[in-house]
């Protein structure tokens, strides 16, 4: 075979004569891949060789951006292991954003200049609620387009990546504003009037240990264990194309051991004593043992956009100023800090993969109660000075 195949720490790789080109007459190779298998890269790679040799595949340059981002790097991604729920965003943003606007342009044709084109229009254009495209956005897509325009280097098709150019024309993210969240004497009031609901546990839980949503709705019996007051985070159930799908955490920090105060465990061991009195009451052949923690009446596991309305309606109905699921994550890591506990150990507990992420995230809170130690303990000396 002309070429040869190879195994990568990421599957199996073929790389295959295609031919002169017909400009330079240089010979010509295309890198296929990653496969699972070494038939599956054996088959692909004889595919391309017939392709050549019919004059079908002169020049992967040829095909057109929609077509080399729709075929080869979304594919890529996917064989990769990318998560759903970021792939499902890729794809978003190459169908939404990137295919009607340079999806017809030749790949081998796309220049720095195209790319800068489409970001100073897309930066004007109207996005949700009429509102001009968020800085986010565009460096969003710019990362996806970048990405995937790497990938065409790295792969031979390209010589180099026309949307680094663009980079320094992109308009820069101003900061976000804080997060608005819940204090501690709030989140009591939610928690207390929420005493009844069916979902009081998930708040509990939600509320005194950061978990995700996409967390709290994976979260197994198998991953509890009461008598020690622990819970491991193994997966998360997350919406990918408005579907409940199980995958794992979000990153590999998210896998992790939490233990829990007494009032949580607790609150657990009454949940689960609740759910077997359902699950005996439930018509015979009716219930559903898939050993979810937080489950429907029949057993069924929570549709994660469920549990948000749940959320929504019930702090509406309490009174108390409107936040978002996921705030209760970000009112729990500020209570922490507020406590004195260290950063190290917030980030752990919250499965961020490092304290760069957790500084970041609250940078502002973090350097309020930096400037609030400072005053403490400039007020213990000035006190005893005077």
């Amino acid at each position: 075979m002309p070429g040869h195949i190879y195994k990568t720490p990421k599957g199996w790789r073929a790389m295959v004569d295609i031919g002169a080109d017909r400009l330079t007459g240089r010979r010509r190779q295309r890198r296929i891949g990653p496969f699972h298998s070494r038939r599956e890269a054996d088959l692909a790679a004889a595919k391309v060789i017939a392709e050549a040799a019919s004059g079908q595949v002169n020049d992967p340059r040829a095909i057109t951006v929609a077509q080399y981002l729709r075929e080869h790097w979304l594919p890529a991604r996917e064989v990769r292991g990318v998560k759903p729920t970021t792939l499902a965003n890729y794809r978003w943003i190459c169908e939404a954003y990137l295919i009607p606007r340079l999806g017809q342009t030749r790949l081998g044709k796309l220049a720095p200049a195209d790319v800068a084109a489409f970001f100073a229009a897309f930066s004007k254009e109207a996005g949700r609620g009429g509102k001009l495209r968020s800085a986010r956005t565009i460096a969003l897509t710019h990362r996806v387009l970048s990405m995937a325009l790497a990938h065409a280097v790295r792969s031979g098709v390209l010589a180099r990546n026309p949307a680094e150019g663009a980079r320094d024309d992109l308009p820069r993210a101003t900061p976000a504003a804080e997060t608005a969240i819940w204090t501690p004497e709030q989140l009591g009031q939610f928690l207390e009037a929420m005493i009844d609901d069916r979902l009081y546990a998930l708040w509990v839980l939600a509320a005194t240990t950061g978990m995700r949503r996409g967390e709290l709705c994976g979260l197994r019996w198998d991953d509890v264990d009461i008598d020690e007051g622990l819970i491991t985070v193994r997966r998360a159930r997350v919406m990918v194309h408005g579907v409940a799908t199980e995958t794992g955490p979000k990153t590999s920090a998210g896998e992790r051991a939490l233990s829990l105060d007494e009032v949580t465990i607790d609150v657990l061991a009454d949940h689960r004593r609740r759910q077997r009195s359902e699950e005996v009451a439930c018509a015979p052949g009716f219930w559903h043992a898939e050993g979810y923690v937080f489950a429907d009446e029949v057993g069924r596991a929570l549709i994660p956009e469920y549990v948000t309305k749940g959320f929504t309606r019930a702090a509406h109905r309490v009174g108390l100023p409107q936040i978002r699921l996921h705030d209760l994550r970000h009112s729990y890591a500020t209570a922490m800090l507020q406590a004195g506990v260290d950063v190290k150990v917030v980030a752990g507990r919250l499965g961020h993969a490092s304290t760069v992420i957790t500084q970041n995230v609250y940078q502002h809170r973090v350097e309020r109660l930096d400037r609030d130690a400072a005053n403490r303990v400039a007020a213990l000396i000035f006190d005893k000075a005077q």
